[in-house]
C-alpha cells in the first residue's frame, strides 16, 4: 500500500444556500442506501446517499472498487458552497492506496473522475429541476 493521496473536485451552478434541498431530493429519490454505477472498465463506484452536514460542508462515503472486483478503496465525498452560486463538490481516497491501482494510484484518480462525473450530473438534474441554478 501506499500513501498517494487522490482527490478529485468539481464545482456546480447551484445556490450554496439551496445545497441541503437538492441533498434532501437526492437522497429521497435513492432507491437504496447507496448509489452504484459501473463505469465500463474504469470499476465501479458506490456513493451512500445520506450526507450528513458540519456547519456549510456536506459528506457521505463512498467506495471506488477496482475493475477485477479484488480491492476496494473507501472514499469520502464532500460538497459545500464555495463561491457566489458555486458549490464545490470532492471525492477523496481514505487512506492507503493498493498498488492494483497502477502507478501512483492513476488508475484509482480515473474511476474517481468518473465517479464524480456521475455524482455531479445527478446533483446537476436535481438542482435544475428544482430551479436552483443559474438561468433556471
Amino acid at each position: 500500500m501506499s500513501a498517494v493521496g487522490i482527490r478529485v473536485a468539481r464545482a456546480l451552478p447551484i445556490d450554496g444556500a439551496l445545497l441541503g434541498d437538492v441533498l434532501l431530493r437526492f437522497r429521497r429519490d435513492a432507491s437504496a442506501t447507496a448509489l452504484r454505477w459501473t463505469l465500463g472498465g474504469r470499476g465501479t463506484i458506490e456513493i451512500a446517499a445520506s450526507f450528513t452536514s458540519q456547519s456549510s460542508v456536506w459528506t457521505t462515503t463512498a467506495r471506488l472498487w477496482h475493475r477485477t472486483g479484488r480491492t476496494v478503496t473507501p472514499a469520502v465525498v464532500r460538497a459545500q458552497p464555495h463561491a457566489d452560486d458555486e458549490v464545490a463538490v470532492s471525492l477523496e481516497a481514505a487512506g492507503a492506496v493498493s498498488p492494483i491501482w497502477g502507478e501512483n494510484g492513476r488508475d484509482l484518480e480515473v474511476l474517481a473522475n468518473a465517479a464524480l462525473d456521475e455524482l455531479v450530473e445527478e446533483l446537476l438534474w436535481y438542482a435544475t429541476r428544482a430551479g436552483f441554478t443559474h438561468g433556471s
